[in-house]
């Protein structure tokens, strides 16, 4: 309650009763000639204190009252100087207040001109990395294709940079929160003195009325409380400035963003947009006798092979095949670790690209665990789901970026595509192409998806209606490729673009040789399809880069795997292996394919922009 403008309360002074000059009657007159006393009234009563008085002339009575009158005035007069007095005490305890309350407004203000120019040395580092960057890309532009040693340093130097990057971002977000949070103390310590004057209000509003000569002091309060209002009304103004430098720094990060995206699908296109991964599963308790093989530098692996007859009394040595790949996985290496190295595509994915996973090798080489993994063991997909959904919570809610995510998975079982979403699961879907000659799957179930825990029951739900079956190479045999399909919708506030990115994970069935399966019936049906998908598949990573036709139309895998491989996109291979010596063949077999893979050029990935 405000007592601005209030006008004191003062008590109304008692009206004097008028002087009698009503003449006394009843009494009777005494006869003539009797003796009459000079006043016609009755006698005074002398016990009542004002008897003297009534007793007086009019002209008497008249001057005793106003010299009465003169005391009283000069009583209250004394009354209004002691009053006088406390007010002016009062005053200096406020301009005290008001003193501090200067100081400390004047140290916040020396605070956010200090992390205003901590915000200015921090875009100035940034532009000088920036800048840095741009000149080595040009180095290299002229210079051509640098050596494997140079282009290897210049990675690290990037990695590094970026990294630096990021952590300057991150530092930023921190002093933006603090100097937010040095805000609201701010408000909250006006909000305080508000309150302790208002508190001082009421208490002066409670001894106003004891005593009505205390307005003054209710005046210097409401003036007290005006002053704080204006005090309040500049706070809030630096809170609008406060809030307007937020915002900048809000579009500054957003900026920050794209630069830091642009230098992430360098690094990528350095690193090649088709690139190969080894891995060689941990051996099974039954596989006793394993087979020779040595790793160098998590790049380069020799395998040795199988020990061949030449005649009936001797045999030929075993030769060595060696193979060169991005990244070669030993048998100790964990799922934290391979994902480590495949992080970079996803993030990919995020960026607006198109991004393609799969997992090659023959049966019971460990295609599902890496790309699946157990519940307690994640593998690629369940962990690329949750750091997309990190990375989509951080561009929501501290950049203002508008994401929606949708999800789809299906299988290739016996060449037919099937929905595994979907309602009917063994009814095959037909594939069609857009105008761009894009492949469609007609009436494939799709699904908004919002967080970690719908995404991980739509994977259930696949794998329960996923074709698998026992051989006596797998007790867990994979009877059809499956591929996972996750959209990704985010649109940028500053720049209004929106980048659509899709991420592929692929799980291809193992090709196996039916004498050591000994599948039969339906379940030889299966693997003759699945191998001759597989032989497809190989001829087109032959044909790519040779500038011939590309046979992506001769099976369902090659047609869906059109837009991965043909020059769009970003692609991995993760091609898994055997350590069990009896499998050597295959083994050797899958790293010939995927060391093709390996050479085989493919164009430059482009974002996908609306």
């Amino acid at each position: 309650m405000s007592l601005r403008g209030a006008t004191p309360r003062v008590r109304p002074t008692p009206r004097k009763p008028p002087l009698s000059t009503t003449r006394v009657t009843g009494v009777k007159r005494p006869a003539a000639g009797v003796d009459t006393p000079v006043c016609s009234t009755p006698a005074p009563n002398t016990d009542c204190p004002k008897a003297k008085y009534r007793s007086m002339p009019t002209r008497t009575y008249q001057s005793v009252l106003d010299r009465k009158t003169a005391e009283c005035q000069k009583l209250k007069d004394e009354l209004k100087a002691v009053e006088m007095d406390v007010m002016q005490t009062e005053m200096t305890g406020a301009e005290a207040a008001a003193k501090e309350f200067a100081i400390r407004d004047e140290k916040r203000q020396q605070e956010a001109e200090e992390v205003e120019q901590a915000k200015l040395e921090q875009l100035m580092l940034v532009e000088g990395v920036i800048a840095d960057l741009s000149s080595q890309q040009e180095a290299l532009n002229r210079d051509g294709i640098a050596r494997m040693a140079e282009r290897e340093f210049l990675l690290l130097t990037g990695k590094a940079r970026v990294e630096h990057l990021v952590k300057r971002r991150q530092d930023f977000e921190k002093e933006m929160v603090e100097a937010n949070e040095d805000i609201e103390r701010t408000l909250k310590e006006r909000d305080e003195c508000l309150v302790l004057a208002q508190e001082a209000k009421e208490k002066h509003k409670q001894a106003l009325s004891k005593n009505s000569f205390v307005g003054a002091q209710i005046k210097q309060i409401e003036d007290l409380i005006n002053e704080f209002s204006r005090r309040g009304t500049e706070l809030d103004a630096k809170k609008e400035q406060a809030m307007t430098s937020i915002e900048e720094g809000k579009r500054t990060l957003n900026l920050h963003e794209e630069e830091r995206r642009k230098l992430h699908n360098k690094i990528e296109e350095l690193k090649g947009n088709i690139r190969v991964f080894c891995r060689i599963r941990s051996p099974l308790n039954s596989e006793k006798e394993l087979a020779e093989f040595d790793i160098e530098g998590n790049k380069v692996l020799t395998m040795r092979g199988k020990e061949r007859a030449k005649v009936a009394s001797a045999t030929t040595k075993a030769e060595d095949h060696t193979f060169k790949y991005d990244h070669v996985f030993g048998t100790n290496a964990t799922q934290e670790e391979v994902f480590s190295e495949v992080a970079p595509l996803v993030q990919s994915c995020l960026d607006g690209f198109k991004v393609c996973i799969f997992a090659y090798g023959q049966t019971g080489s460990g295609k599902t665990y890496t790309m699946e993994g157990p519940a307690n063991n994640k593998g690629v997909i369940p962990r690329a789901v949750n750091m997309i959904f990190e990375k989509v919570t951080n561009l929501t809610h501290e950049r203002g970026f508008s994401c929606s995510l949708r999800c789809a998975f299906l299988e290739i079982y016996n060449d037919q595509i099937r929905d595994l979403l979907g309602k009917k699961t063994n009814e095959p879907l037909k594939v069609s192409y857009s105008e761009n000659n894009e492949p469609l799957i007609e009436g494939l179930s799709e699904y908004v998806v919002d967080n970690v825990a719908t995404v991980g029951e739509l994977l259930s739900t696949a794998q329960s209606n996923r074709a698998i079956a026992s051989t006596k190479m797998n007790d867990q045999s994979s009877r059809s490729h499956s591929l996972f399909i996750l959209k990704i919708k985010t649109k940028d506030p500053v720049t209004g673009v929106t980048l659509n990115g899709v991420l592929n994970l692929i799980d291809l069935a193992g090709s196996e040789k039916v004498t050591q399966s000994e599948v039969q019936g339906q379940r030889f049906k299966e693997a003759v399809a699945i191998n001759v998908s597989l032989t497809h598949l190989g001829d087109v990573i032959n044909s790519l880069g040779t500038g011939k036709h590309v046979p992506f139309r001769n099976c369902t895998l090659t047609r869906l795997l059109q837009n991965s491989l043909g020059g769009s996109s970003k692609c991995l291979m993760m091609v898994n292996t055997s350590p069990f010596k009896e499998h050597v063949e295959e083994t050797i077999k899958s790293l010939r394919f995927a060391n093709r893979v390996n050479n085989t050029k493919i164009g430059v990935a482009k974002r996908s922009l609306d």
